[in-house]
């Protein structure tokens, strides 16, 4: 979750930003090693950015964060004053206006530190306002105006799928060691066998799980293939990025939409299902085969699986490619 955090936020500029921006943050980041976090929570419109000359100012509050504790650069995100428009920008974490909570405490992801973030007078230049145009102190639409720029969202969306996918497949092969060595074949159902690895049921229940896991990989993949091919050819200038076409990044949004829905359905499945074929004391703390379905169980709550379902109706009844949204 944090490498696919950072490499969707190592790539921002690349997506919202000018040219001259994407030079001077990639080469910041690569040259440096950095790792990079993200206080950037849409739903949480509480950071507000305002103008002091040559800068812009963030202040306020997030009350989530991802890979913040541990970044060398955060990337913030609020809205502009006396606007609507929201302005990206990377700005170094180290620094007395960055405050993190250490108030994560949830069912899952418990090593992600994913908690609030508070945000006092932190100061990027106005040239490091992503997309955004120095002296006119306005987004630029040539950037910002185009379908390539909204093209964080269904990429994000897609990582999380990965990593619901990679939890899932962590859980089978952890629940298929444990059966290997510790489960018991069930003594009590009238067609005894002496190893589990003999049991129907659960012969059957791992062959399910591998199939479907096996779909949603594949899924991923196509998926992957398809947002490749929106960032292919749109590396060398802002210019290339405007080949991308409203359909086309709607058509990515659904392909990454399917992978969504079916990891996040197969991911719960499995992760709650391999206790059932591997025994009641699997479920003891120090197997610790509960934590996938911990981790799991938090992030497909990030936004409603529902919508991406609706979506995804639309598209096929009436031929609706989505809005791009903070979620979409």
């Amino acid at each position: 979750m944090l490498l696919g955090y950072h490499l969707l936020w190592s790539t921002t500029a690349r997506v919202v930003g000018t040219d001259a921006q994407v030079d001077r943050t990639e080469e910041l980041i690569l040259k440096n090693n950095y790792f990079v976090g993200g206080a950037v929570n849409p739903r949480d419109s509480d950071l507000k950015i305002s103008n002091d000359g040559d800068n812009i100012v963030f202040n306020g509050f997030k009350f989530f964060n991802t890979g913040g504790v541990i970044s060398d650069l955060t990337v913030l995100e609020g809205v502009y004053e006396d606007t609507s428009d929201h302005i990206f920008a990377i700005v170094k974490t180290d620094q007395s206006g960055i405050n993190f909570g250490h108030d994560w405490d949830n069912v899952g992801l418990r090593l992600t530190e994913s908690g609030s973030v508070k945000i006092e007078n932190v100061k990027a230049p106005w040239a490091d306002a992503l997309g955004w145009d120095a002296s006119s102190k306005k987004p630029d639409p040539a950037v910002l105006g185009i379908p390539f720029g909204s093209l964080l969202l269904p990429t994000i969306q897609l990582v999380f799928s990965n990593f619901y996918i990679g939890i899932a497949w962590g859980a089978l092969n952890t629940a298929t060691a444990y059966t290997n060595s510790s489960t018991r074949a069930w003594p009590f159902g009238g067609d005894n066998k002496e190893k589990p690895q003999e049991e129907f049921y659960i012969l059957s229940t791992y062959g399910n799980f591998v199939a479907h896991l096996r779909a949603a990989t594949a899924l991923a993949e196509k998926a992957g293939q398809q947002i490749d091919a929106a960032y292919d050819g749109t590396q060398n200038s802002v210019l290339d990025r405007a080949k991308v076409t409203a359909q086309a990044r709607g058509e990515v949004a659904e392909w990454v939409a399917s992978v969504k829905v079916v990891a996040t359905d197969v991911g719960l499945r499995v992760t709650s299902g391999v206790f059932e074929v591997t025994g009641a004391k699997a479920t003891a703390t120090k197997v610790g085969l509960d934590r996938f379905w911990r981790d799991i169980r938090t992030h497909t709550l990030h936004d409603p699986v529902a919508y991406k379902n609706r979506e995804l109706g639309r598209y096929q009844l009436l031929q609706e490619i989505p809005e791009p949204t903070w979620y979409t």
